[in-house]
């Protein structure tokens, strides 16, 4: 559409205008005449026969944009998404603990145990570890009570079944191991990374069980270190002649006293708990408080007790001397007897009448 600019003039100019005027109404006129029905229709034929465009994609329109956009060759949306579960942008480490969850149902303790030295670790730990993740629905006490099937007592039970429990114990360590290096193999690896994709929870688990291995480690290998002293020192005593210890009984004397076989203390002073478990029960409570403490009190005094009893001892030898000094016998000494029934006699005299056989003559009473 055109529009033309009007200037207004003074009346006298106004008859012309007015002709101006006209003209240009009835041109435009008869070109909006000629120009406005067609597109009229055309507009409104044109919102007709318009369709709504499908914003939705299609499975190969999104296939084909992978393909330009990154040069994968994916063929449908199913192998798009196994893709993308495949190649997680995870960390090896963190991928192999979801992983190992996602499988077992098990937490971060469990799998960083995989990368210990399972020859290196305590048999009874690894042991109970085992049995704790094979034995399903078990609780804490139930492992404690299949744990005692792999224990005995050398002082008590007999020689054949001590070795059978030995047999077993050392068959069930040996399952122990193979199960967790199996395990290693199929989820193991070093957690070195620096654990940003694990939860805040995991994490702080994660390095709550780091310190408690770490201090774990060191009580243990200090355990070991004062065991191993321990057994040094008690070899020094009872190696060579042992001749029994010594006890301080009165002033500066002093006495030997050897308790039993050398072999047989060794044996039985291998370790500090050899001491009280006599007086424990099975559940390591004190089922004998009078005769711990008075092994105790001994153990804590032995010279004292020693004292006691050599003193004890001196008193009643004194005694007994005593009472056979005083037991004279006052009785009166009576003759000697003889019988007269013919023939020699004998009689029994004292020695103070001189030495050699007397016999009397009966030639002399006749």
């Amino acid at each position: 559409m055109e529009y033309t600019n009007v200037k207004i003039v003074s009346d006298a100019e106004e008859k012309s205008v007015q002709q101006v005027e006209g003209e240009l109404l009835n041109k435009h006129e008869q070109k909006f005449e000629d120009t406005q029905p067609t597109d009229i229709e055309s507009v409104e034929t044109q919102t007709i026969e318009s369709e709504p465009v499908d914003s939705s994609l299609k499975e190969e329109d999104v296939l084909s944009f992978m393909r330009n956009r990154y040069g994968n060759e994916i063929n449908s949306l199913d192998d798009l998404t196994q893709a993308r579960e495949e190649n997680s942008e995870l960390p090896e480490d963190v991928a192999a603990y979801y992983k190992y969850k996602k499988e077992t149902g098990r937490g971060i303790k469990d799998f960083v145990k995989l990368n210990e030295d399972f020859d290196a670790k305590d048999p009874d730990k690894l042991l109970r570890e085992y049995l704790t993740a094979t034995e399903k629905g078990l609780d804490e006490e139930d492992i404690d009570s299949m744990m005692e099937d792999y224990f005995y007592d050398e002082d008590l039970d007999e020689e054949s079944d001590i070795r059978k429990v030995k047999l077993l114990k050392k068959k069930t360590i040996a399952k122990a191991k193979d199960y967790f290096e199996a395990e290693k193999e199929k989820y193991g690896t070093s957690l070195e990374s620096s654990g940003l994709s694990f939860s805040s929870e995991e994490q702080e688990e994660l390095e709550v069980y780091k310190q408690y291995v770490s201090e774990a480690k060191t009580k243990d290998e200090e355990i070991l270190r004062k065991a191993d002293w321990y057994k040094q020192k008690t070899s020094e005593v009872f190696g060579g002649e042992f001749k029994g210890f010594e006890f301080t009984v009165d002033g500066d004397k002093k006495v030997n006293f050897k308790p039993g076989e050398t072999s047989e203390l060794l044996n039985k002073h291998q370790s500090p708990q050899d001491f009280v478990k006599d007086y424990l029960d099975e559940d390591g409570m004190l089922k004998d408080s009078v005769g711990y403490h008075k092994s105790l009190a001994v153990a804590m005094n032995p010279d004292k007790f020693a004292k006691f009893f050599y003193e004890q001892g001196k008193a009643e030898g004194k005694d007994d001397v005593m009472k056979q000094t005083k037991n004279v016998n006052m009785s009166a000494r009576n003759t000697p007897e003889f019988s007269s029934q013919g023939g020699t006699q004998v009689r029994a005299v004292n020695p103070d009448s001189g030495r050699g056989l007397k016999i009397r003559s009966n030639k002399k009473n006749n």
